[in-house]
Parts: C-alpha cells; structure tokens; sequence
C-alpha cells in the first residue's frame, strides 16, 4: 500500500493533529522497514571505477585511477616507481616526476559545473582535459567542468614530503557542506530504491582478488576505492542500510579465518538489524576463467577429494563455503540473520548436486543459487557467421527460444534445491550476448548484440525469463548488472548511462515491472540537474509534513 498525506499545520484541527503527534512514531517505524516486493529482486552493482558509467559517490574521486607515475619525455605510466604510502597516497615525488590519475572517463555523461576539489597537506595540484581551474585557496580549488569523453585529470606536480598531499576530495559544489554525511549520489539511491538485494561481488573485487588477511581489506580513506581489493566494507554497509537492502558478500578465496571473522563482526555491528546477509564463499569457483577456480581445484587435488580437477575443486568449495559459514554463524550467535548461499554451474545440474550433497553441506546453507542467463551460445566463435546471417528478428527469437529451454535445467537445479531443503535463488541472470573466443574482436557481431539490448522487444525476453524462473520454484534473482556502457566485452547494465531515459531502457523496465513497479514511482526520468528530481521523493529537501509509506 502506497498513500500520501498532506498536512498543512496552519489549518490542521488541533485534534487530528494531535493523532498525527501519536502515529508519528509507528510511521517513522513502519518507513524504516525493508521494503516488502512482491517478487524479490536483485541487483549487482558494477565495478567502481574510473570508466564506469555509474557513479556512486558524491565524491567522485573515490572512483579515481591508482596514482600513475608520469616523467617528461617517457611513455605514459612509465615515469619510475612512485613513493607511495600504504593507502596509496603519494609521499614525495623525484625531481622532473609527477603522479596523475584519471577521473570519469567513461563517456562524457558525470555531471557538468562547478566542483570543488579539496586536499590537506602542502603541494601543488593542476588539472587537465574536462577540469579548469578558477580560483585556488589552501586546501581549496574551485573547477569549472565541462564533460566530455576524455574525462578529468588530476595532478600532483608538486608535494611537501613533511606534509604531502593527501586526502584529496572532488565534489560537485552543491554537496561541498553535505557529501560526507550523504556520501552517495542521490539519483543512484533512488535508481536502486526497491532492490531486496546488493550483491557487491563486483565492489568486492571478487574475481581474482589477492585479498587473504584483515590487513589487505581496502578502507574507506584509501586515495580510490577503484582497484583489485575492492571498495571498503564501511562504503557496501552503509549502502545496504541506506537502501533497506540485503547485502550479499562473496568471501574472497584465499581469505583467511580471521578475516572472514572481521568481515562478519563489522557487518553485525554495523548493519540495520531488519536486514539478513547472504554470504557465498568468492564467485563461481567452477569457472576456470578466474583465479578463484584454479586455487579450489589445487587444494581440493591436495586434499585428495578428487583425482577430476573439475570435481576436485567443487568438493573443495563445498568444504571451505561450510567452513565460512560457521564462522559466520559464531560471530552473530546463529544463522537466523544469514542466508548461506552455494553456488553451483547453471548449465550443469551435476554441479550442484555434488556441491550440495558433499559432506552434507546443505545442512550449513539455506539457498542454492545459479546463474539462468539466456543467449550466451550466440557469442560462441564457432557460430559467428551463422549468427551475422541473422536479423535482429532472428537472435531476439534465438534468445526467446534459449529462455524456454533453459526452463528444463532450472527445473532441475530446483529439484535438487527442493530435495535438500534449499531455495533456488540467482546470483546473476540475464542476456548473455557476448562475443567470446575472439569473437569478441567482431565489430559487425558486437554491433548486433548491442542493438538486440536496446530493442524494445528485450523487456518481454526478460519478462519471459523472470516468469519462467519464478514458475519453475526460483526464488531472489539478482540481476548482472546496474549500470555500464555497452561494448565487444558484452551489454551487461540494465541501463547504459546515467543520462539515459530510464523509460526507454528495455531490461530496467521489464526488472520493475516485475517487481511490480509498473508505475515507476521510484524514480526520475531525469533528473534536473544534480540530486534536483523532476518527481519522486527528494533526498535532498525536508518535507516534514509528507509522509510516504511503502
């Protein structure tokens, strides 16, 4: 249920008001509560990173590049080692060297105007490409921004090894009093308002990382929250709260016990206690594109679990996941709170039988979770030809008959679910029309699978696939993913670009639409300007006498 009440004080009689007075309270409690969706929706969010189309942060440099060192007459990047402090900072620069690093160049679609960089320490800072400087005070420098492709470049060209630069802040000059207590974007609360789950993989650096102890984690006054380690815990706690989100954490593979135990620890301290947390051990540890399968299947090998490397390295994901969820049952005195989630390989069922069965393991979980993607066999280099004989009719039917078939092996997935007291829930899902193999190298290819995602006709296929998941038994399906620019790697986001018309995006559409949110009451067309919304409600204004209730 969905009202609005006006009231205007002036005019109000004293005895409604005087009801108003009493029911505050239990509205303030109601408003505070997750959002109740008919059907639980997920979201993955992008990388933070200096070319992502989606910026989180009302400081825009905790998406910045690592520092580059930069020399007269050397090839970019290549200006000798820099001193570096240990959250990336730099401490004093040689003579003829200057670190930079590049801001929002990812199209030219950040916001245009005023900004205000801000530092402490002594130094001097200069700016390229979209940034000009107008005014500078200590500490202090007043840019002038006019976006484009190119981005903006910060420099540091001059630096006080007693007192170095540091700290460096880029704000949009509206938020230069707000940004540390809003610390997000509004317009990216309100795209992702709604969600009943983050998964931060991506945040996580997930994929890859080389974090293993408490002492590797990223923290949240690093110089960038770019970077293989990811973005701070503090940062994805925060947004989970803010949003009435539940949070999903993949735990990196090498982690240690003491960092999982941290990790767990800061997350019960700091989390919304209405919230639960999905934990799953890294990202798709059966995949051997990534590092993460390479080390399961060594250790399963060495344990002996297996003489298949394959099945090696699922038994030992299924033995760590265990292990991993223990600790988290320790840290927060049971598993009422979690959602402990294994994870197996969409197209192979076999996976997530020996996953789930191994050791008993699903007595330590609560979901089984897959990724149903639809259209990934069209990207296969084989198949180039045969596909770009196609029409955009002819793939956009292709992916309609994929979804059907891949109903089956859900259907499978869920029975294996089911039979182990499981949920079936997603932890990606969506087109997969990505070149592969070298395929990706096709421009006419790549060309073709973007325009199929920007095909009106993509809503339905998404439609499609959510009503086939939901109706073979599929539970919380986060989508892969918010927000990116379509290209050779693949079309992923369900929006490009933050100036993108979200009523003209076919998949965004479709994913609430079935969140039954046809009505989009969440957000903005467009917004006007930063953080001024053409409709919907204002993060930024008060409005002490409306009262809104989902």
């Amino acid at each position: 249920m969905c009202a609005v009440f006006h009231f205007l004080p002036s005019v109000m009689p004293s005895c409604l008001l005087t009801i108003f007075m009493i029911l505050l309270p239990v509205v303030r409690a109601a408003a505070e509560r997750p959002l109740n969706n008919p059907f639980p929706m997920g979201i993955n969010l992008t990388s933070v990173c200096y070319w992502s189309t989606e910026n989180p942060f009302l400081d825009v440099f905790k998406q910045s590049q690592v520092f580059q060192a930069q020399r007269r007459g050397a090839p970019y990047g290549e200006g000798g080692a820099l001193d570096l402090d240990g959250k990336g900072w730099v401490k004093s620069l040689e003579p003829g060297q200057w670190a930079d690093t590049i801001i929002c160049r990812e199209g030219g679609h950040y916001w245009g105007g005023e900004y205000i960089c801000l530092y402490d320490g002594n130094g001097r800072i200069e700016f390229d490409f979209d940034a000009k400087v107008k005014n500078r005070q200590d500490g202090r420098i007043t840019l002038q921004v006019s976006p484009s492709p190119a981005g903006m470049v910060l420099k540091i060209v001059e630096t006080d090894p007693l007192d170095p630069i540091r700290n460096i802040r880029l704000i949009f000059s509206r938020f230069e009093k707000t940004f540390e207590n809003l610390v997000f974007q509004p317009e990216f609360l309100k795209r992702w308002e709604g969600f009943k789950t983050i998964r931060f993989m991506d945040w996580m650096g997930t994929n890859n990382s080389p974090v293993e102890t408490w002492a590797d984690r990223p923290l949240p006054d690093q110089q960038t929250q770019e970077g293989e380690r990811g973005v701070a815990l503090e940062y994805m706690i925060l947004l989970a709260n803010r949003l009435k989100a539940d949070p999903w954490f993949c735990m990196p593979h090498g982690a240690s016990h003491d960092y999982v135990a941290n990790f767990a620890a800061m997350v019960k301290d700091r989390l919304d206690p209405w919230l639960k947390v999905y934990v799953e051990y890294s990202n798709e540890v059966w995949n051997s594109s990534f590092q993460q399968s390479e080390y399961a299947r060594r250790m399963g090998l060495g344990l002996g679990l297996s003489e298949d490397p394959f099945e090696a390295g699922l038994l030992y994901y299924a033995r760590r996941a265990k292990e991993i969820f223990q600790i988290w049952e320790d840290v927060f005195g049971g598993s009422e709170r979690l959602v402990r989630v294994l994870a197996a390989q969409s197209a192979n069922p076999w996976t997530s039988e020996r996953i789930v069965g191994f050791e008993d393991a699903f007595k330590s979980a609560d979901a089984l979770a897959i990724a149903p993607y639809f259209g990934g066999e069209l990207g296969n280099p084989e198949t180039v030809a045969e596909v770009l004989s196609m029409s955009l009719d002819g793939v956009l039917a292709k992916c309609s008959s994929d979804i059907a078939e891949n109903r089956e092996t859900v259907v499978r997935h869920a029975a294996v679910a089911k039979g182990h007291g499981l949920d079936l829930i997603a932890y990606e899902g969506g087109q997969h029309l990505a070149g592969t193999g070298g395929a990706e190298n096709n421009e006419a290819l790549t060309e073709l699978f973007i325009a199929a995602n920007r095909d009106p006709r993509m809503k339905q296929l998404y439609l499609e696939a959510l009503e086939g998941w939901k109706e073979a038994g599929g539970g919380t399906f986060a989508i892969f993913a918010s927000m990116s620019r379509y290209g050779k790697w693949g079309s992923w986001g369900l929006l490009e670009d933050r100036d993108q018309d979200p009523f003209r995006a076919p998949k965004y559409q479709a994913v609430l639409e079935f969140m039954g949110r046809t009505s989009n009451p969440i957000l903005p067309p467009i917004l006007d300007g930063p953080g001024k919304a053409t409709m919907g409600l204002s993060l930024l204004e008060p409005m002490p006498y409306m009262l809104w209730f989902h």
